[in-house]
Parts: C-alpha cells; structure tokens; sequence
C-alpha cells in the first residue's frame, strides 16, 4: 500500500479499477484482514459500501460460518504452499436461496525481501455457465450412458441443423428407426406416431429451428410428449419423449436432446386403474355414475336412433341374504351381472346401479319388436340363475322404456322404466312390463 501512495497515478488507476471492474476483488493483509475490496465483491457479501468489509475478517463478514471457515483454510494452504492458486472453482454466498459458484485466483503479495505481507484475489462469477456445463454433462452422460428403459436418444445441435449423434437399443425387440439427419428423424417420428391429431404430432410438424428457438426463448428449457407409436418390428407401444434444451458449452449452440423412454408397461396399468375405476368392483359391470354417463353419451350422440332401457331387479333377493347370508347374495349378483352382460352385445351398456338393481341400454335397434324379444331372453337367463336357489322364490322384474318415444333424456326414461318395473313387480313379479302399462312395445311405436 505504501507504493500507491508514492504513486497517486496508479493510487487513482486501482481504485477507479476497484469501483467499476465486474470481478469480485479483494486484499487481505499478513493476518487475513482485508484492506481493499472491490464494488462487486461488497455486494456479493450483502454490504453497501467498502468501508463495512475493510479492517475485519471472513467471520466477521460472511453470514454463512462454514463458508468463511472454507475461505480462510484456502487462505491458511495457499500460504503454506507458497504458491498462487488459479482459476480453481468454490462456492459463493447464495442469493435468495440459489447456489452461486466463482472462478477464483489467488496470489501471494511479498515485499522486495520476499516477506509476505498478504493475498490479492480475483473471483469470476460463473455460476450460469458452472451450472450450465454440469447439466450439459449431465446430459451427454444421459447420451452416453442409455437408460435401460431407454428406445433412442438423439442430439441435435439446433444452430447448425445436424444430428451431432444418435444413440439406439433393442427393448423386447424392438427399436425407433435409425435416422441420420434431422429432417429423417422428424419424418420416422411423424409417421410412426398413431394418433395424428395428438400434441407429440404436432410438435415433430412444426420441428425446425425457428420453431425450437421461439419455444426456448420462450422460458421453457423441456417439454414432455406421452403418445402410441409403430415401432421397427410394427408393433404399437407407448412412448415418453423427453425434449431437452441446452446451450452447448463449446460452440454457445443451441442444442436439443430427444428420448424416447419406453413407458408401454406404466401406460397399461395408468389403462387398468382408469377402468376399474369405471367397474363395480364385485360384479365387474360397469358402476352407477359410468353407467349414467355412458348412457347420456349415447342419447346425446345418437339422437336419430332408437334405443331402449331396461331396468332389472332381483325379487325377493331380501331372503336370499336372510337365509343363506351376504357372501351367498353377493355370489348371485356376480352370476346375475355375468348373465345380463352376455344378452347384450359389447356396443350396449349394462351396470348395477343399486344393490340388486342393474340397467342395461339397447343402442341402436332397427325395430322395436327386437326389444320385446330381448326382454324374453333376459328374463330367462335371470330364471335360469334363480332355480339354482330351490328353496328361495327368486325371480326378476323388468321395466322397459322406449327411446324417443318415452322419453329423450335420461331422467325421462329412468322415471318410465321405473314405473314399468313398479307395474312388473305388482303384477307377481318374474315378467317384463314396457312402460305404457302394456306387455309389449305398442304398434305405434314401430
């Protein structure tokens, strides 16, 4: 110090370069005290001014005591050494709760006599680029290193519109196709995905650079695609593709890595949840609210058709818990729905509803004599199921409504077939009573 004030040229040129250079600079003298301090690095501490910093040690300074401690065993080893230390990575003080990283020199300060007398230090913020090139490493291990659940990952640098690499593996014997530049692998993607109206078709329709820089400067550094696609052998399975954005650390390209996890299995039981939620989980028909919905779905979207409700109940199934118990009840039930589910197509709906009650929907029928006969088929396998119970006079009721003609919506044909099934009931029970109070559909509903 005592040269800057021999020479006030060069005094003014360091504290000029003190109060307007970026890097974090500091002096400390023989006892680890500092002396000097620049602008940015009062900041990087949480201090306004210089004069907070000067006189007093890292403890004394740093809020954080283990990163102090750090420092001043850096200060304590470069003395030991006697040799200055350069460009070597340590952590800063965090701002608002992120980690900082600098790049930092250290050189010892000796007089003419080669007697120590302190540490000048200058430390680069780096810590965008530190925590950019450990996520680029990150990712290229990915590259290099292929997950085993893993089809295909490629790297393309956005810039130079190239595949810069391109990294493949059999699962269950199948693979993406091998593509070697970019417009190839947006072709095989487009073409391979089964439905082409989904997010992950679109965005291979619209790959290209333009595109990729707009959604990059746009705040989003990844984006994820679940979709089905044809694979090398022709085969369908479900895909996660992965879209990572990334600055190449060398070249300052924009980059994007591609992958495409195999997600077939997940995919299958994400399917089977969705669909027991749908089931009542004793008879495996559907349940109440999917009964309702699918039924509403239908009569909304095939209002030009004809369709007919059935509302069946067990009579006298209040006996059968009595005298045999609720694990012989449940038992029939389960008989029941398995027999009501077999005398109506796939394309119908059939659900329980209630404890012993279940609505089953005709979609579409040409005529309506087609439903009387239905109801006959249905009543008899109900009575099949029922004399397997001798002792207990079981049998069924059913109530039928006609789609237009009772009602075109669903509350209208539920209260019909439910007046129907109360008539059926009070008839003596084991028949099917179409609502109208007839036996079978009304001529004039033909």
């Amino acid at each position: 110090m005592d040269f800057l004030e021999r020479h006030p040229l060069v005094r003014e040129a360091f504290r000029a370069m003190l109060e307007n250079t970026k890097d974090l600079m500091f002096i400390k003298d023989a006892n680890l005290v500092y002396v000097v301090a620049s602008m940015p690095f009062v900041k990087m501490v949480g201090k306004v001014s210089a004069e907070e910093i000067i006189g007093r040690t890292d403890l004394e300074i740093f809020e954080d005591e283990n990163l102090a401690r750090r420092y001043i065993a850096d200060d304590k080893k470069l003395i030991a050494q006697g040799e200055n230390q350069i460009d070597y990575i340590e952590p800063l003080p965090e701002e608002n709760g992120r980690a900082r990283y600098g790049s930092t020199s250290k050189y010892i300060l000796s007089d003419e006599n080669g007697e120590f007398l302190g540490i000048l230090g200058i430390t680069k913020d780096i810590t965008r680029d530190y925590l950019a090139r450990q996520r680029y490493q990150q990712e290229l291990k990915f590259l290099f290193e292929l997950p085993k659940d893993t089809y295909a990952v490629s790297y393309i640098d956005v810039d130079s519109w190239r595949v810069i690499s391109q990294r493949r593996r059999e699962i269950d014997a199948c693979t993406l196709q091998s593509c070697y530049t970019v417009e190839g692998l947006c072709e095989a993607a487009a073409e391979s995905i089964v439905d082409k109206a989904c997010v992950a078709a679109e965005f291979y329709r619209k790959f290209d650079a333009v595109h990729l820089k707009e959604i990059y400067t746009g705040g989003r550094n990844s984006l994820t695609f679940k979709y089905q696609r044809r694979l090398s052998d022709g085969s369908l399975h479900w895909v996660q593709n992965d879209v990572r954005f990334m600055m190449d650390v060398d070249s300052g390209h924009l980059c994007v890595m591609l992958s495409a996890k195999n997600i077939d299995m997940e995919k299958m039981e994400e399917q089977k949840l969705v669909v027991a939620a749908k089931m009542d989980k004793m008879t495996m028909v559907l349940n109440r609210e999917t009964t309702m919905e699918n039924i509403q779905v239908i009569l909304r979207n095939e209002a030009d058709k004809k369709h007919v409700l059935f509302m069946i109940d067990v009579d006298n199934f209040k006996s059968l818990n009595d005298t045999l118990g609720h694990l012989a009840g449940d038992a029939f039930l389960i008989k029941l729905a398995a027999e009501i589910r077999k005398t109506f197509r796939e394309s119908d709906v059939v659900g329980r509803v209630g404890g012993d009650e279940f609505f089953a929907l005709m979609r579409n029928i040409q005529d309506y004599p087609v439903a009387e006969r239905k109801a006959e088929e249905l009543l008899s396998a109900i009575w099949n199921i029922c004399t397997e119970y001798p002792d207990i006079s079981l049998s069924g009721s059913i109530g039928v409504s006609l789609y237009p003609e009772n009602g075109k919506t669903l509350g209208e044909l539920y209260a019909q077939a439910d007046t129907a099934l109360y008539q059926a009931k009070r008839s003596g029970k084991n028949q099917f009573v179409f609502a109208g109070n007839s036996t079978t559909p009304d001529e004039t509903f033909s």
